[in-house]
């Protein structure tokens, strides 16, 4: 029930915020009071606001409770409203009664889950230790320097770590992902809610208003029962929701585009800044999220009534989230694009050029064949043939939608010519934009990390994009009986491995806490200490560092220094800097 409340109290806080962002981007007259994508306005805008403020303090309960209470005092006159509104209304009573106990039901489930132990590896690695530091200081300068991963400037972190209300609660780890899995589920059930009380909009609308999002459905369970992200901070799970959400926003807005209708000028405002946050979020979002970023900025030239305000509103609100975002990367790394060397500055506590470019290469490598040191994976194309290998036995992740997309696409096309050929509509050039940046961000895939769990959530979007296609090309030669049944045939066939995967993976049904949160696993620790007298943690041989005392790193560096002799918080930097890349460690794989 403590969960629950939570949740409850975050949402009231992101769409209080979400409010305040929609007023201070001049968009606040498009928005519906009801929703819900002010939700993801509001956590996007309130990510800006915890990073600013973690500029000089750290992220504890005395600096997150005033964030949060303001962005409900701004949420109250609109949930009054809302609550009257609905007080108003004539529901069904057994339908809604079955409607909310369903909710309640799968809210108190997610939310035990996520008490459950942590497991993710990463978790171990760096991510329970960033969130440590984040609690515990303003930003370190040269965090990087202790741990080359420390310094993955990945801004769910600072998402995660006010959400610990430290050192009050302390379980924001269990929050983060399963709040933003019930605002993805929330979300496609509003973009549904039509359908619920008209069902033959399914066969009336344009496929792209509905059929992605009910196609969506299966991924979320099978994500809900498979992923390790519910119980762990890990930024890979939150980045699949947010490409979710933004590819089925996408759909739902080149249809609405085409059809002259929605407020788009909203939707691409929403769209874009989600797109940016989900960069901030996790770095290989980059290319899918830029493309993303770009056909908003068209949507916004094309449709808004006065095309300069909409393009310098897109691209002022973007360029503070990246600034601000940039800015916290230099001051961990040197760099802003850790671990590019794209502006990397030698200042005193920059983590060294070679040490940054082995990180990239440890990442790219271990991507490319794991379990080889990366020199030998990043030599040529001989890891190529072991990968094809490796990525051919994940058949739900990867081979599946491979082979759905081809079929969709091929029979798409066909159906395409035959409408065009009987002057009955069918798909235009600008369906097939939903594939642009589905297609661009796995190519940016293959070409620098491409392991399937850095790919997210671009696979499925790809069979999501070319059912969806298919369905708008076959909807003008049937009738709309006809046409419900291949909508419900191609439902079955997109998702058969995840609705078989369900009926597998039913007992884990029972793999809740029902005993509140579980303790995060200790690791045991080494004090090693460096040339300079400092003190570091590190853990046991094949161990992780976890949520142990600060400094901990998994790669002892003995020329590891303070840059003022006890000063944690003014930062680290490294002796002999022009020799590093002589005599550095291996970073390891990631």
């Amino acid at each position: 029930m403590q969960t629950l409340i939570i949740y409850l109290l975050i949402g009231a806080v992101y769409y209080g915020w979400g409010k305040a962002a929609a007023h201070l981007l001049g968009i606040s007259k498009q928005t519906s009071r009801s929703d819900i994508t002010l939700l993801w306005l509001g956590w996007a805008f309130t990510l800006v606001i915890l990073q600013l403020s973690h500029f000089l303090f750290p992220l504890t309960a005395s600096i997150v409770v005033p964030v949060f209470l303001t962005g409900v005092v701004f949420s109250a006159p609109q949930i009054v409203n809302v609550l009257r509104h609905f007080s108003q209304q004539r529901f069904p009573v057994m339908r809604t009664a079955t409607l909310v106990i369903i909710m309640l039901a799968g809210a108190s489930w997610i939310a035990s889950r996520s008490m459950m132990p942590p497991t993710n590896t990463d978790s171990g690695g760096y991510h329970f230790n960033a969130i440590r530091w984040i609690n515990a200081f303003p930003i370190v300068p040269g965090l990087g320097n202790l741990h080359g991963r420390l310094a993955f400037n990945q801004a769910f972190f600072p998402y995660a770590a006010a959400l610990n209300f430290s050192p009050i609660f302390e379980h924001g780890r269990s929050l983060a992902n399963s709040f933003l899995l019930l605002l993805t589920i929330a979300s496609c059930a509003q973009f549904l809610w039509p359908v619920l009380h008209r069902p033959s909009l399914l066969a009336e609308a344009h496929p792209f208003h509905y059929a992605s999002v009910l196609y969506a459905l299966p991924i979320l369970v099978f994500l809900t029962l498979n992923s390790d992200g519910l119980a762990s901070p890990t930024p890979d799970l939150a980045s699949t929701l947010l490409q979710l959400m933004m590819f089925v926003t996408l759909v739902q807005g080149v249809a609405e585009w085409r059809e002259g209708k929605g407020q788009q000028d909203y939707r691409a405002t929403v769209l874009a800044i989600l797109a940016v946050t989900a960069i901030t979020i996790k770095l290989s979002n980059l290319a899918f999220s830029a493309v993303i970023v770009s056909l908003c900025l068209a949507c916004s030239w094309r449709t808004s009534s006065g095309r300069m305000q909409g393009l310098l509103r897109i691209l002022v609100s973007t360029s503070v989230v990246l600034l601000v975002w940039s800015v916290r990367g230099f001051i961990l790394s040197g760099c802003p694009l850790y671990p590019s060397t794209i502006g990397h500055v030698s200042v005193d506590w920059a983590v060294p050029i070679a040490k940054v470019v082995e990180e990239a290469n440890a990442v790219y490598g271990y991507a490319r064949q794991p379990n080889t040191h990366w020199r030998d994976a990043l030599s040529g194309w001989e890891w190529f043939g072991p990968w094809r290998s490796r990525i051919s036995g994940n058949i739900v992740g990867v081979v599946y939608p491979l082979v759905l997309t081809g079929v969709f696409c091929i029979v798409a096309v066909i159906s395409g010519w035959l409408s065009f050929s009987k002057k009955r509509g069918g798909l235009g050039h600008l369906e097939w934009v939903i594939l642009s940046p589905v297609v661009i961000g796995l190519l940016f895939w293959f070409f620098t990390a491409p392991d399937p769990r850095f790919a997210h959530a671009l696979f499925w979007c790809l069979s999501l994009s070319a059912a969806a296609l298919f369905l708008c090309s076959i909807q003008p030669l049937l009738k709309k009986h006809w046409f419900m049944i291949v909508l419900c045939g191609v439902f079955i066939i997109a998702n058969l491995l995840f609705i078989r995967n369900a009926v597998k993976m039913r007992y884990r049904l029972k793999e809740v806490s029902s005993s509140g949160w579980h303790s995060i696993m200790p690791a045991p620790l080494i004090q090693k200490q460096t040339s300079s007298g400092l003190v570091v943690f590190t853990p046991q041989p094949d161990g992780a560092c976890w949520d142990s005392p600060l400094p901990c790193t998994l790669y002892f560096n003995p020329d590891l220094r303070l840059r003022i002799p006890g000063k944690l918080v003014l930062g680290f930097t490294v002796l002999d800097r022009d020799q590093y890349g002589e005599r550095g460690h291996d970073s390891g794989t990631h």
